[in-house]
C-alpha cells in the first residue's frame, strides 16, 4: 500500500472512529421527561365520533366530538400538572445510576390550600396518571396541538363491544397521540411508560400501576436483540440542599423484560405494594396554619352557626310538639322558652348570613405548601435479579434499610410497605384532626355565648367558652402554633 493510500486509510479510520464515538455520545444522552396529570396522555386517548355525511363542516366540527361518556366516563379538562424536566437541574454524577434514566428533579410544593367554598388542603396538582417520555422534544415555545390527527372511530365498529372498535386515521403513532397535550416531539420517541396512581380509599396510601408502555428502543443499549428489566421509580424529597434532602416516599412498579418493539396496553407486571402518602412536615402544618388562619376561624364560626341553627330547629319542633299537649298552667312557660329560641335563632341566622358575606369577600387566591423536589428514573437492568438489586439500592439510600443488608432477601425490604389491612391515618393527620375538633368546640362554645343559648345561664356559658379557649390553645401550642388571644 502506498504511503499516500495508507494516511487516507488512516484518517477515514479516524472519521469512522470519531463518528462510532458520536453517535454512542448521542446514545447516551437520552432526554427523558415526565408529566403529571389527571388522565393518561397515551393511555386514555378518546375515540372521537365523525359526524355523518352530506354535513356541512361547522356541523362536522360541532359533531365531532369524543366519546368520553362511551369510554371512559367523564374526562376533565387534560392538566399538565408538572413537567419534571429541566436541562439546569442534572442529576449530579455520583448520585445517579449507570443504568438508569432520569427525568431531572425539579422543586414544586406538594400540598396546595384551596379556599373556596372552606379551606380545603389536598395534593397539588391533579394526580392520576404519570407520563414518561424518552425522546429529544421540539425546542420551546413550540404548539403542535394544531397537527394533531383524533382518534376518530370506525363508524362501521360502533355497534362492537369497545375493546374492537377501530379508528380510520391516517397516523396512529406516538408522536401523534403526544400532540394532544402539546408534547412535541423533534424526531421519533425512544419509548413512553405510563403508570397510574392507584390511592387508598382514605386517601393516605398509594401505589404506582402499569398503564402501558410503547419501546421504540431501549434506553441503555442500541442492539436490537437485546432484553432489559424494566422499573420505574418515583422519588419524592423535602425540598433543601441537594446532597441532605430527606427522601419522603419512593415508588416503583417493575414491568418485566422488555426489548426494542415492546408495546403493552398495561396491566402487566408485578403489583406494587401500598406506600404512605407523605404527610405534611410540621413547618409546612404550622406554614398552613399560619397563612389560613383567618380563612379558617371564619369557616369554623360559620360551620358552628350552622351547628347552632340546626340543634335550635330540633328544639322548636320538639317544644310544638310539647306546647299542643301541655296543661293550661304549663303551656305559658313553654310558648316562652319558644320564643326565646325563636329569636335566638333569628339572630344566628343574621349572624351567619354576615359570617358567609365577610368569608366571600377574602381573597380566594390558594396557598401552596411544602416544597418538595420529584425525580423520575427508568431503569433498565440485565435481569430480574440486578433489578432486584437496583431496587433495594434506591429505596436503601432514602431509609434506614442499608442495601448491602438486603441483598438476595429484597423481599423483606419490600414487606416494609404499607399492608392493606394497615392502611390508616398517621399521626400528622391525628395532629390535624385533634387540631379541627379543638377549632370547633371552640367556635360552638363561643357562638353560644354571643348569642346567648338557651341551655344555660350567662355564668356557665362564659365558663364553657373559657374551658374551650384552653384547650384549643393548648391544642395550638402543642403544633407550635401561637395561641389565640
Amino acid at each position: 500500500m502506498s504511503p499516500a493510500l495508507r494516511r487516507f486509510a488512516a484518517c477515514l479510520s479516524c472519521v469512522l472512529l470519531l463518528h462510532v464515538e458520536s453517535a454512542r455520545a448521542a446514545h447516551d444522552r437520552v432526554e427523558v421527561h415526565a408529566y403529571v396529570n389527571d388522565a393518561c396522555i397515551v393511555a386514555d386517548e378518546p375515540f372521537f365520533l365523525p359526524a355523518p355525511a352530506g354535513e356541512d363542516a361547522a356541523q362536522a366540527n360541532a359533531k365531532f366530538l369524543p366519546l368520553l361518556g362511551l369510554v371512559f366516563g367523564k374526562l376533565a379538562e387534560l392538566f399538565i400538572g408538572h413537567e419534571i424536566q429541566s436541562a439546569a437541574d442534572r442529576i449530579k454524577a455520583k448520585n445517579a445510576r449507570k443504568d438508569t434514566s432520569y427525568a431531572v428533579v425539579k422543586s414544586m410544593n406538594l400540598y396546595r390550600a384551596d379556599l373556596d367554598p372552606t379551606p380545603t388542603l389536598g395534593i397539588n396538582a391533579k394526580v392520576g396518571c404519570m407520563t414518561i417520555v424518552a425522546a429529544t422534544l421540539a425546542p420551546a415555545g413550540t404548539d403542535c396541538r394544531a397537527r394533531y390527527i383524533p382518534k376518530e372511530l370506525d363508524r362501521t365498529t360502533l355497534a362492537k363491544p369497545q375493546n374492537e372498535w377501530r379508528t380510520t386515521r391516517s397516523d396512529d403513532s406516538v408522536e401523534n397521540q403526544l400532540r394532544r397535550a402539546n408534547i412535541c416531539v423533534d424526531g421519533t420517541v425512544r419509548a413512553v411508560y405510563e403508570t397510574r396512581f392507584e390511592f387508598s380509599k382514605d386517601g393516605t396510601n398509594y401505589r404506582l400501576n402499569d398503564a402501558g408502555y410503547r419501546v421504540q428502543s431501549l434506553l441503555t443499549t442500541q442492539d436490537p436483540k437485546s432484553t432489559r428489566s424494566v422499573m420505574v421509580t418515583l422519588k419524592i424529597s423535602q425540598a433543601g440542599i441537594a446532597d441532605q434532602q430527606e427522601a419522603l416516599t419512593t415508588a416503583w412498579v417493575k414491568l418485566g423484560s422488555l426489548s426494542a418493539g415492546a408495546h403493552s396496553a398495561g396491566g402487566g407486571g408485578e403489583v406494587s405494594p401500598w406506600l404512605r402518602v407523605p404527610a405534611m412536615t410540621p413547618d409546612a402544618r404550622r406554614d398552613y396554619e399560619t397563612k389560613t388562619k383567618l380563612y379558617q376561624d371564619e369557616a369554623a364560626e360559620i360551620e358552628a352557626l350552622k351547628r347552632a341553627l340546626v340543634r335550635n330547629q330540633r328544639q322548636l319542633a320538639s317544644l310544638d310538639q310539647r306546647i299542643a299537649g301541655a296543661a293550661p298552667d304549663i303551656a305559658p312557660g313553654l310558648r316562652e322558652q319558644r320564643t326565646r329560641i325563636a329569636v335566638q335563632n333569628e339572630t344566628q341566622a343574621a349572624e351567619l348570613d354576615a359570617r358567609t358575606a365577610e368569608y366571600a369577600d377574602l381573597p380566594q387566591t390558594s396557598f401552596e405548601f411544602m416544597p418538595v423536589t420529584i425525580e423520575v428514573g427508568v431503569t433498565e437492568s440485565e435481569s430480574e435479579k440486578k433489578t432486584q438489586l437496583a431496587l433495594a439500592d434506591i429505596i436503601g439510600k432514602e431509609s434506614d434499610v442499608v442495601a448491602s443488608a438486603v441483598g438476595n432477601s429484597t423481599s423483606d425490604l419490600l414487606s416494609k410497605a404499607v399492608a392493606v389491612q394497615d392502611l390508616s391515618i398517621d399521626s400528622g393527620d391525628d395532629e390535624a384532626a385533634s387540631l379541627e375538633h379543638a377549632r370547633a368546640r371552640y367556635f360552638d362554645a363561643l357562638i353560644a355565648f354571643r348569642t346567648g343559648a338557651d341551655d344555660g345561664t350567662r355564668e356557665d356559658l362564659e365558663r364553657r367558652l373559657s374551658t374551650a379557649k384552653t384547650e384549643y390553645n393548648e391544642t395550638r401550642r402543642a403544633l407550635g402554633l401561637e395561641p389565640i388571644e
